[in-house]
């Protein structure tokens, strides 16, 4: 243990690894969940039937992600507060990476929330009443989607810096950051190209791997200093 630093910051890293674990277990829960459809708007009246079919499992997906973008947004400043006594200036970049990541998942969330209300009136819609929500419902699934695709990038960035952070530090084992700098690399750029290739699904892999082997050392061993080489 380093003289200065309270014993309460143990209990900061215990509680950034619950939440680290929470969330890994909440993206494998939004992966189950997802309803994966590329708006259209020619195919708009099909897609919306399709969500109709599917509401519940839309609304628990929403719900999800509200859920996780409120713990994603608090786990920015406890992995902060939990390298900072360490020395390491660039936790703020990865504090803010992070955060503004769960703030973009925040804003996706609501998105779905007006979603499922539009779907729900355009079951009820009639007539001309009927092409008012689903032009509607088009600009809300443009708009979630772009909104996913950004939060893929900021969330790779966050995972390429935490990495970096804990691969150069050593205070977490480094296989760690490893994973977290691969997942990251390929959830930010492959996001934007296809989340059906397969390379973005063993990044992905890695990326929440990294998330759980994040959130288990924080929570049973904390970081562990060492010394400089000089």
């Amino acid at each position: 243990m380093i003289t200065g630093i309270p014993d309460k910051k143990r209990g900061v890293e215990r509680l950034a690894g619950t939440i680290a674990l929470l969330i890994s277990f909440l993206v494998v829960a939004s992966i189950f969940t997802s309803l994966d459809i590329y708006p259209e708007y020619i195919n708009i009246h099909e897609d919306l039937s399709y969500l109709s079919e599917n509401l519940e499992r839309l609304q628990l997906n929403t719900w999800i992600w509200f859920l996780n973008s409120i713990l994603i947004i608090l786990l920015g400043p406890l992995i902060l507060m939990s390298f900072l006594p360490y020395g390491r200036s660039s936790s703020y970049l990865a504090a803010f990476l992070i955060s503004t990541t769960g703030i973009l998942y925040m804003i996706y969330s609501v998105n779905g929330h007006n979603l499922i209300f539009l779907v729900r009136d355009y079951l009820k819609s009639s007539g001309t009443e009927t092409d008012i929500m689903a032009g509607l419902s088009y600009k809300i699934m443009i708009s979630k989607t772009n909104l996913q695709l950004a939060a893929y990038t900021l969330a790779g960035l966050s995972s390429i810096i935490l990495g970096l952070l804990i691969a150069s530090t050593g205070h977490l084992p480094r296989f760690i950051g490893w994973l977290a700098i691969v997942g990251g690399l390929i959830y930010a750029s492959f996001g934007w190209i296809s989340t059906d290739n397969i390379l973005f699904t063993i990044g992905r892999l890695f990326f929440i791997l990294a998330l759980i082997l994040l959130g288990s050392f924080l929570l049973l061993k904390g970081l562990v200093w060492r010394e400089k080489k000089q």
